[in-house]
């Protein structure tokens, strides 16, 4: 799961805690389904994603990465610690009695090498020289 999802996840869940009770159960998924289609969530959403992508960093060096996590959960009040592991960030969501949930996301970029060369090298080789 992208931190992407993580952070949508977990807003949800933030957002729906005050929903989330005994009382008017049945119309939990039409309220959930008409926040979910508001516009300023999903421009929120987007933000927050395109943020993520213009700073890849490698695992133990995502500082940004990090930074803007932490910035998220402060601005929706989401209690979390902070350094785990370098630069990990648990947050808190809930009155931390039973029954717990736990979600997990990795924030780190992965290596992509680049095929380029191999490409132009096997272009120029097999349908220039043959």
């Amino acid at each position: 799961m992208s931190l992407f999802n993580w952070v949508s996840l977990g807003f949800f869940l933030y957002l729906l805690s005050p929903i989330l009770s005994l009382n008017g159960s049945s119309d939990i998924p039409s309220r959930f389904l008409n926040y979910a289609k508001k516009e300023e969530l999903f421009d929120w959403m987007v933000g927050v994603r395109r943020k993520i992508h213009e700073n890849p960093e490698l695992g133990f060096e995502e500082f940004e990465t990090s930074k803007l996590v932490r910035a998220e959960l402060d601005k929706i009040g989401v209690k979390y610690k902070h350094p785990l592991s370098v630069t990990g960030v648990v947050g808190f969501i809930g009155s931390g009695k039973p029954p717990f949930v736990a979600l997990r996301a990795d924030m780190d970029a992965l290596v992509m090498q680049v095929w380029f060369n191999f490409i132009f090298f096997y272009f120029f080789y097999f349908f220039l020289l043959v």
